[in-house]
């Protein structure tokens, strides 16, 4: 046979069959939607099956459904998976044709062997020292069998047609570190070169049970749109900490061309853990701002706080201003 259609209600005449679960599946279900390696997540299906931090060593995956060489998997529920400590595994959708089911699972490496073991990927989750360290999002999604039209030319589009102004606001970020920020007359947090106690390059140290600061000035760029501008410190601890808390401290004096305006000020306890080799991107606090405004951050690190746990130092890489940008 060189020819067939389906679908057909009947099944004797013409091309109207009894429909088996194979014929359903490499016959239409994997024609029609042909994600990567003929599977994927069902797009805008309810919660698209992603994966986040469930606390500790789980994840957390939402609803959703996929399809999994040809069959369908659907998850109304958000569901836990357990994920082994200090490795880095795949959290994924299996279908396995002994079964026969389709389950969510956890694996060290993918299996795609149809009409045996068929996994498709949600996320690769790397666990160390009792915590979930970092999610990956490994999803591929369905799409209609489809040739796209070939692309807009340049002839096809009027002078000015496209301006700068229908485009979306996109994130943009600026960043302070190294001999940016200065040391506070004061309290000042002290500089420390590379060396082999300091293994990840030069940082700005923070004792524990003081107050260091260091200072840095910036300008807002003119593209800055609506108010927020969102401070992250990147920081880590030395690598013989026992982990605990860091109460950080952020002091601003914001001022126009001509006029000082208001200061801002806040104060957030970061958890550190411990015996770490990583960089931490840490959210601080926002500021409410305007393009053009200059502005001078004092960042604190209040050692003596009551809720400033760790008994060690901190070392301080760069302080990052995140916005929205007028594209």
């Amino acid at each position: 046979m060189t020819e067939r259609s389906r679908f057909w209600d009947g099944s004797t005449t013409g091309d109207a069959v009894s429909i088996t679960d194979n014929e359903l599946m490499d016959r239409f279900f994997r024609a029609v939607l042909n994600g990567t390696g003929d599977q994927g997540v069902l797009r805008g299906w309810a919660n698209e099956l992603e994966v986040t931090g469930g606390g500790g060593l789980n994840v957390s995956v939402a609803t959703g459904a996929a399809i999994l060489y040809g069959g369908f998997y659907e998850s109304t529920a958000i569901e836990t998976v357990a994920c082994p400590d200090n490795s880095t595994v795949h959290v994924v959708v299996r279908r396995d044709w002994a079964t026969p089911q389709s389950r969510l699972a956890q694996i060290a490496a993918l299996v795609q062997t149809p009409d045996t073991t068929y996994d498709i990927p949600l996320a690769e989750v790397t666990t160390v020292a009792g915590a979930i360290t970092l999610i990956t999002d490994e999803r591929d999604f369905c799409e209609f069998t489809t040739q796209l039209a070939a692309p807009v030319q340049t002839d096809h589009i009027q002078d000015d047609a496209v301006t700068t102004g229908k485009l979306e606001n996109q994130d943009r970020w600026r960043y302070r570190g190294a001999g940016t920020l200065g040391p506070d007359g004061t309290n000042p947090a002290v500089w420390v070169s590379q060396n082999t106690w300091v293994p990840y390059g030069s940082v700005w140290r923070f004792v524990d049970g003081a107050t260091n600061s260091v200072w840095c000035t910036l300008r807002v760029p003119e593209d800055f749109t609506g108010t927020d501008l969102d401070i992250y410190l990147w920081a880590r601890t030395p690598t013989d900490t026992a982990g605990g808390d860091v109460v950080w401290a952020w002091d601003t004096q914001d001022a126009q061309p001509s006029a000082v305006l208001a200061n801002q000020s806040g104060n957030l306890a970061v958890t550190y853990p411990a015996l770490t080799n990583y960089v931490y991107r840490d959210f601080l606090g926002t500021l409410t701002l305007a393009a053009g405004d200059i502005l001078h951050v004092r960042i604190d690190r209040l050692g003596g706080d009551g809720n400033d746990s760790l008994a060690d130092s901190i070392w301080l890489y760069m302080i990052e201003f995140e916005y929205m940008a007028d594209s």
